[in-house]
Order: structure tokens, then sequence, then C-alpha cells
């Protein structure tokens, strides 16, 4: 056992020459046996099985080709028979080095079926659509997510920006329809990008449906420095549920609420500007390139943070010891008239929470902050909210201000002449 941002947390899997990318922990259908499948891009380029109970790798593929350098970046175990893409249970879909996307008899280990788009800068990802009928393809060089029938045939097409990698399926709702994870989409996409962007995908028409940060980026918006993936977790009413995602800029995964708001984590500042630098975090993460969901429920992830190797984890609670940074508005336009930045910031969990209000604007902003510690937050009942501070910032200028005790903290923001702010938030436990 290790311990990673104050949780305990499994090595899976490490193993000197082996730096997966990508994993996937599910039943083989081939085997029977709990198994990790996962890509290797860049040291073996290979897709590979290793059985934990044997503690060995027991499958390996060596992708072919030569137009790339890199690839795969994953490798999807088929879980049912994919007709029009001649896969059955037990084998394996990924790109290869040619650009392609293939489908690999587990058995013999060839090729079975193989789709080249005319236009593909950076193959990378393929998943089966829910129905099984076609799948959903990225090209991380172009930023295409695509559905694509057998005949390699686009059903509907859109751009995310380049960076585009890995995607997720999301369970959606239990038979009585009360219960669900699903914003309205099928899929979560990751943008390998600083300032955004996971963004949940209605998989019939390619609609985004969710995203974070979220559309309008100028409230609510959290960085997701440079991800590669990201899950839903949680099978809760009333939006409960939470987006976890890695960042690959110096090692970390966070989980978001539907606002786009941290709950748990581990995180650190990414250091851009002039010279992008990853640099590792001091809970002993470098770089963190993927996250996904383990049979037991908990979310596994893989860093690289070996000489020759990358590490497969099982984090086995949730983080406690962190700091969490994000924005509660982002370059927003301020005016005469108050407004408020809700829903209210929910502190009670937090040891500290800091915000930090800058002016980028010619207008003197004004912040009025007020606290509850009411267990009921309704932004409705204004004889809960006591008046805890009056900040104001003047043109260029900067303030800060520290809450705690609160169980919930409100943000009105105003100016006298229009100005454009940004509020930074660190949650503190």
């Amino acid at each position: 056992m290790v311990r990673i941002g104050g949780s305990e947390a499994r090595i899976v899997f490490r193993q000197r020459g082996y730096t997966p990318h990508y994993a996937e922990y599910v039943e083989d259908p081939f085997s029977g046996s709990l198994v990790l499948v996962m890509a290797d891009p860049h040291s073996r380029r290979s897709a590979y099985v290793y059985d934990p109970e044997k503690g060995k790798v027991v499958w390996e593929y060596k992708v072919p080709g030569s137009m790339l350098t890199a690839n795969p970046h994953i490798a999807r175990i088929a879980t049912e028979e994919l007709p029009d893409f001649r896969a059955k249970p037990g084998d394996i879909l990924c790109a290869d080095l040619d650009n392609r996307f293939i489908v690999v008899d587990r058995a013999t280990k060839t090729v079975k079926w193989f789709y080249r788009p005319d236009d593909a800068v950076w193959s990378h990802d393929m998943m089966p659509t829910r129905n099984f009928d076609a799948v959903l393809t990225t090209d991380y060089g172009s930023g295409l997510l695509r559905k694509i029938d057998g005949h390699g045939r686009f059903l509907w097409n859109i751009d995310l920006g380049k960076g585009l990698a890995k995607l997720s399926r999301i369970a959606g709702k239990v038979p009585s329809g009360v219960h669900g994870n699903s914003f309205g989409g099928h899929v979560l996409a990751a943008v390998n990008q600083t300032t955004r962007g996971v963004y949940e995908i209605d998989e019939d028409n390619g609609v985004v449906v969710w995203s974070c940060p979220p559309q309008d980026r100028s409230i609510n918006c959290f960085f997701t420095l440079k991800p590669h993936a990201a899950i839903r977790l949680g099978i809760a009413e009333l939006d409960g549920n939470l987006t976890v995602f890695n960042h690959e800029a110096g090692g970390g995964f966070v989980a978001v609420d539907r606002d786009c708001r941290p709950r748990w984590g581990v995180m650190k500042p990414f250091t851009a500007g002039g010279r992008e630098a990853y640099r590792p975090s001091s809970t002993g993460l470098y770089e963190t390139t993927h996250v996904f969901q383990t049979p037991y429920g908990l979310v596994g992830i893989i860093d690289w943070d070996g000489t020759d190797y990358s590490t497969v984890y099982e984090i086995l609670e949730p983080p406690r010891n962190t700091a969490l940074y994000w924005l509660l508005a982002n370059r927003r336009q301020a005016f005469s008239t108050e407004e408020f930045l809700d829903p209210p910031v929910e502190t009670g969990e937090w040891t500290e929470t800091v915000f930090q209000a800058v002016n980028h604007g010619g207008g003197r902003l004004r912040l009025k902050i007020y606290g509850t510690y009411s267990p009921v937050v309704d932004a409705r009942d204004s004889s809960s909210w006591l008046p805890v501070k009056v900040l104001r910032v003047e043109p260029g200028g900067f303030g800060d201000f520290r809450v705690e005790g609160f169980s919930a903290v409100r943000v009105a923001v105003s100016s006298e002449g229009m100005t454009e702010y940004s509020v930074y938030v660190v949650n503190r436990s």
C-alpha cells in the first residue's frame, strides 16, 4: 500500500519496461478472469492483457505500421459481438502506427477489420456505441470526434479541438428512471488542453450537453490542466454525481460536480507562459495520464513515476489533505447592478477557503461577502445570510479574503463603471 494526497492506494501494476498510458480493469470474455487491458504507445507500442492473480502479462500484440511514432493510446476489449466490425467478445480494439483503427483477433493476433480515415492525423480512441452497431473514434491531431459504421461512413462528426484523447461510457439510469449518472449524454470525451476540456456527448447526434469548464466559461470555471481521460462516478438523484479526470500537467486527478466545482482530488498549479513545465506534485505524482473505474467501484489512475515504467494505482479512498484551485468568475463583466455569483459556495467541509479578486478593467470593483451557518443553504432566504465583508478593488488591482466556519458563502459583485474581473478560489483541507 502507498499513500497519495492523504489517501491510501494500491499498486495494481508496475513492471520495468512497461509504460501503459491506458488501462481498463474488466472481466475478460476470453478467460473469465478479471484482467487489466492496457495500451503502451511510447515504449512497447503494444496492447497487452495482465492477469493480477497470475502476476504476469498473458497476452501482447505489437501494433503494425510506420507512419506514427506513438500508438496505441487505448486498447479496449470487446465485451459483445460487433458484427459490422467482425469483432467477437475478447477481441481488442485500438489504433495502430499507420493511423488505422483496427480490430485484433485475440486468438490469432491478426487484424480482422481496419479503417483509416482519409484525413487522419493521429488516430487515437475507438469505442463501441451502446447498441454495438457503430463506433466512436477520436483523432488527437485534428480534434475530430466521429461516429462511424463498419464501412467507415460518418454518421456524425464534431470538432472538439486538438488534443482530443480518450472516451468513456456513462452508465445512464436505473430501470426506474429515478437514479442515474447522465447529465443528458452517453459519453465523456477528454481534450488534452490547459484550460479546457471535458465534454459530455449525446452519441445519437454528436451534441455536447455538458462540459467542464461550462460553455459559459466566465463563471464556475475549472481549468482542467491537460486531461487525457474522464469518468462519471455515482448514480445519485438531483445531479449528485461526480466527473473525475486526470491532470497530466504535474500529476493529479480531480472530481468535480455538475457546476464544475471541485469536490475532492489531488492537484497542483501548472507553470505555463513562455515555457510549459510539468513539475511533479508533492504527493509523488509526476504525469498522470489516465483515470478509470475498477471492478470494485473505485478510481484507478496511471502515473509516469518510474525510470522505465509507469504505475497503475487503485485509489482506495478520496484524498483528504489537499488544496483545490478553481475560478468562481473568469474574466466576467461587472456593472453597477449587483450580481450574485450563485449557487452559494459550500465551505463547511473545508478547513479554509480563500478568494482572490482581480480587477482586469477600468472601473472600481466591489464584492460583498455573505456567510451562513445554516445546514440548508438557501439563496432565497435572505434572513439566513450574514454580511461578512465588503472588498473594493481598484482598476488593475487585486484583493483577497478568507472564510472558515460557515456552511456556505455568497459573493455579490458590482462595479463603478463597467469592468472585467476574475475571482480565484482555493479550498484547503
